[in-house]
């Protein structure tokens, strides 16, 4: 089990300088990151000698994700975090929940393990996925409600109390955060597999959620009246910003940072929305063409009026039809002279 292993007893002031210095080495956190990495590395090397030429983008983002877990667990947010600084813990979670997941998404680990096997290992792999069990867990009502239970579970009950007194919580903890994250991020930022993609509007409004669960933990600690985990308090360190003051800290850096983050997913999604000419976003964008033309459907009087309508209704793209964009701003100008006629 890992502990603790900071540049001194007690505690130096927090720095910006401590911020980047400071150090821990969990021997077991280590380990496991680096299993993760050496996995990565092996299937990427299996999915050349198969003729797949993996992007190097995506290891580096993969490894990237792993390194940031790395710093959020042994670097300052998890040594002052550990040491009763709630703010600087609600760091730590953010960095495990969303900025490493959604690095680790960025590497399509689930695609690089399609491609790197074949045979009967690629059957297996597909047999588990196609397993209830593994669809409930691709489900996005599953990664929604799982990181929302987490964020809530942790923040808004007494599991922060009980965890300053257990390593095992602890680790507990951020094995929630980064497989929660994980879950959540990899079906709305990535479609690591063809089969897993699911509509941009859809993507949008689960993060549009993800985003309201932060703000609620962050406005709850915001407006707390007392500190709400005892335990954590007593060891905060003498120069710190004092019990109540630092959870208001917390509560800002989840609201503030969680939705900045959250803001900054939703606007990548949209982004990718705009510039996918694949056939999902093309249904997306034919649906709001739809939605603009039948918004026309009823107006105008007599046979130009009803010639233009037609021309709109059976044009697939009005901006790249000039007949259809011709009769579009001839029926709006009929709507707009229909009242003063009737005056």
């Amino acid at each position: 089990m890992d502990h603790p292993m900071t540049m001194g007893d007690p505690l130096a002031p927090l720095t910006w300088g401590q911020a980047f210095t400071t150090w821990r080495f969990a021997p077991v956190t280590a380990a496991l990151l680096a299993l993760a990495l050496l996995l990565y590395l092996g299937a990427v090397v299996a999915a050349r000698r198969g003729g797949t030429r993996w992007p190097l983008a995506r290891t580096a983002a993969f490894t990237a994700g792993l390194a940031v877990a790395g710093a959020a667990i042994m670097g300052s947010p998890g040594v002052y975090g550990d040491a009763g600084l709630l703010w600087v813990h609600m760091i730590e979670h953010l960095m495990l929940i969303m900025v490493s997941p959604w690095l680790l998404c960025l590497g399509h680990p689930t695609t690089l393990l399609l491609r790197a096997t074949h045979g009967a290992a690629r059957d297996r792999v597909e047999s588990i996925r196609g397993t209830w069990f593994a669809r409930f867990l691709r489900s996005p009502l599953t990664g929604l409600a799982g990181y929302a239970a987490v964020l809530f579970g942790v923040h808004l009950s007494s599991f922060m109390d009980v965890m300053m007194g257990s390593p095992g919580l602890m680790a507990l903890e951020r094995a929630l955060y980064l497989g929660g994250g994980y879950l959540y991020f990899s079906r709305l930022l990535t479609a690591d597999s063809p089969r897993d993609g699911l509509p941009y509007p859809l993507r949008l409004f689960s993060l549009f959620m993800g985003m309201s669960a932060d703000t609620i933990v962050g406005i709850v600690l915001l407006q707390a009246t007392h500190p709400p985990f005892p335990a954590y308090a007593r060891t905060q360190p003498s120069w710190g910003p004092g019990p109540l003051a630092d959870v208001h800290g917390a509560g800002a850096v989840m609201w503030i940072g969680g939705d900045g983050l959250m803001f900054v997913m939703m606007l990548v999604v949209a982004a990718r929305w705009f510039t996918d000419r694949s056939p999902e976003a093309a249904r997306a964008g034919a649906f709001l063409e739809s939605a603009r033309q039948a918004a026309l459907a009823g107006t105008g009087h007599g046979d130009t009026a009803r010639q233009d309508r037609e021309r709109l209704r059976t044009s697939g793209d009005v901006d790249e039809d000039d007949a259809a964009l011709a009769a579009y701003n001839a029926l709006l100008a009929d709507l707009n002279r229909t009242p003063r006629a009737d005056r």
